[in-house]
C-alpha cells in the first residue's frame, strides 16, 4: 500500500520548515524516556513480585496482560481526548496517571486491585505514546518520518536499557515497594521537559487538516477496512514483543538468576537493541519500511526459537542479543506503519484504532506465555511466540505491502 501524498507536507507549500529531531527532544523523546523507565523497571520486577506473593502462574500472567487490556480499552477514547483536548494536555494527564498507577503496585497482591492499576497503566500509557505519535504525525514529513518515528523507538530502548538493571538492583536492595515507588517518581520526571518546551502549536497546513479531522466513530467506520487489513500486523508483533517480557525473565528465573542478573540479561539484549535503533530509521526512509521490518522481525524469531531450547545462563544471554538486535533494526516500524497508512481525514480516529489493534496483541502476549507455558513450558511457549511473528511476516507481504 502507498499514498500518494503527506497531509503533513503538501507540495504546494514547500517554504515551511521541516521540524527536525532537536526540536523533538523536549516534547517528545524525553517524556517517552521518563515514563519508559518507570515502566521499564517493572520487567524483571514484576513477574518476581507476584510469583513471590504466592499467585500461580496463571494468575500472574491475568495481571500482567491486564496492561494490554487497559492500552486497548483506552485507545478510542485516548483517541477522542487528543481531539478535545490536543496533545499536550492529554501528554501531562497520562504521564500523572502512569506514574501514580504505577507506585501503588507494592501496596497490594490482591489480583483484582493489581488488575485495576495495572489495566489503568496500560490506558495512560497508550495515551502517552498516541499523543506523541500525532504530534509527530502532523509535523514531520514522510520522507523524515521514519527517523523521526525510530527515535521513538530509539527512545524507548534507551530507558529499556537502563530500567530492567536498575529495577532489579532495587528490588534486591531496598525492597519490591519501594522499588515501584521509585518507578512512579521516574515516570513522574516526565512532565517537566514539555513544561519546559512550552506549547508548539501547529504549522498551518496541519491546523486547517485537524479541522478537517472526522470523529473518532465516524473516522472508524468510514476506514474499517483498512483498519482491520492492515491492524493484523501491529497485533501479532506486539503479542511477540510483550510476550518475550514474560517468557525471559521467567525461563532466566527458571534457571536459577535472581532479579539482579535477570534485570542485566534483559540489558544486555536491550544494549544491542539500542546500538542499532538509527540504522532503523534510516533504512525505512531510504530504502522503504519492508526492508527494515522483515529482516529484523526474522531475527527477533530466531532468538525466540533460540531461547526457547536454552539450558544454560549463556544461552539466555545470546537469545537475548539476538532479540535484541533484531529488535532495534524494527524500531519505530509500526508507528511509522501507522502513521503512512493513516488516512489525512481521519489521522487521529485512525491511529487509535490501530492502537486498540496494537495492544490487543499486548493481552494476547502474557497469555499466550501463561496458557502454553503452564501445559508445555515456557520453551514452547517462546517457540509459539516465534510462530506468530512468523505469521506476521507472511500476512504483512501477502496483504499489506509497502506503505
Amino acid at each position: 500500500m502507498t499514498r500518494s501524498s503527506s497531509p503533513e507536507q503538501p507540495a504546494g507549500r514547500p517554504s515551511e520548515p521541516p521540524v527536525t529531531i532537536g526540536r523533538l527532544v523536549l516534547p517528545v523523546y524525553l517524556p517517552v524516556i521518563a515514563g519508559t523507565i518507570g515502566v521499564a523497571l517493572l520487567i524483571p520486577v514484576l513477574p518476581l513480585y507476584l510469583t513471590d506473593s504466592g499467585l500461580s502462574l496463571g494468575a500472574t500472567s491475568v495481571v500482567l496482560s491486564a496492561v494490554g487490556l487497559g492500552a486497548a480499552l483506552g485507545s478510542l477514547p485516548a483517541g477522542s481526548l487528543i481531539a478535545r483536548w490536543g496533545e499536550r494536555r492529554v501528554l501531562f494527564v497520562a504521564l500523572g496517571v502512569l506514574a501514580l498507577t504505577t507506585a501503588l503496585l507494592g501496596v497490594t497482591t490482591a489480583v483484582l486491585a493489581l488488575v485495576a492499576l495495572r489495566m489503568s497503566a496500560g490506558a495512560a500509557n497508550v495515551a502517552l505514546r498516541l499523543s506523541r505519535q500525532t504530534y509527530i504525525a502532523r509535523r514531520v514529513p514522510t520522507d523524515r518520518r521514519g527517523r523521526a518515528m525510530a527515535m521513538i523507538g530509539g527512545s524507548f530502548r534507551l530507558a529499556l536499557l537502563v530500567g530492567p538493571l536498575l529495577g532489579g538492583l532495587l528490588a534486591d536492595t531496598i525492597g519490591f515497594t519501594a522499588t515501584f515507588a521509585a518507578a512512579g517518581v521516574c515516570t513522574a520526571l516526565g512532565l517537566l521537559p514539555p513544561l519546559l518546551a512550552g506549547p508548539h502549536h501547529l504549522p498551518p497546513h496541519a491546523e486547517a487538516d485537524a479541522r478537517r479531522q472526522a470523529g473518532v466513530i465516524e473516522g472508524l467506520r468510514t476506514h474499517w477496512r483498512l483498519l482491520l487489513l492492515t491492524g493484523v500486523v501491529p497485533l501479532l508483533v506486539m503479542t511477540v514483543r510483550e510476550g518475550r517480557f514474560v517468557v525471559l525473565p521467567l525461563i532466566s528465573d527458571e534457571l536459577g538468576l535472581s532479579p539482579t542478573a535477570v534485570g542485566a540479561v534483559i540489558t544486555v539484549g536491550t544494549a544491542a537493541d539500542l546500538l542499532l535503533f538509527p540504522a532503523a530509521g534510516f533504512v525505512m526512509d531510504r530504502y522503504g519500511r519492508l526492508f527494515a521490518m522483515l529482516p529484523a522481525f526474522s531475527l527477533i524469531a530466531l532468538g525466540l526459537v533460540l531461547l526457547g531450547v536454552a539450558d544454560t545462563t549463556l544461552a539466555v544471554v545470546i537469545a537475548g542479543a539476538v532479540i535484541g538486535v533484531g529488535n532495534g533494526l524494527s524500531s519505530g516500524t509500526m508507528l511509522t506503519f501507522g502513521s503512512d497508512l493513516a488516512p489525512a481525514d481521519a489521522t487521529g480516529p485512525f491511529l487509535a484504532g490501530l492502537a486498540a489493534m496494537q495492544d490487543g496483541g499486548r493481552v494476547a502476549g502474557p497469555l499466550v506465555v501463561g496458557l502454553i507455558g503452564a501445559r508445555a513450558g515456557l520453551g514452547a511457549a517462546s517457540i509459539a511466540l516465534a510462530i506468530v511473528l512468523v505469521g506476521a511476516m507472511v500476512w504483512l507481504v501477502a496483504f499489506v505491502g509497502e506503505t
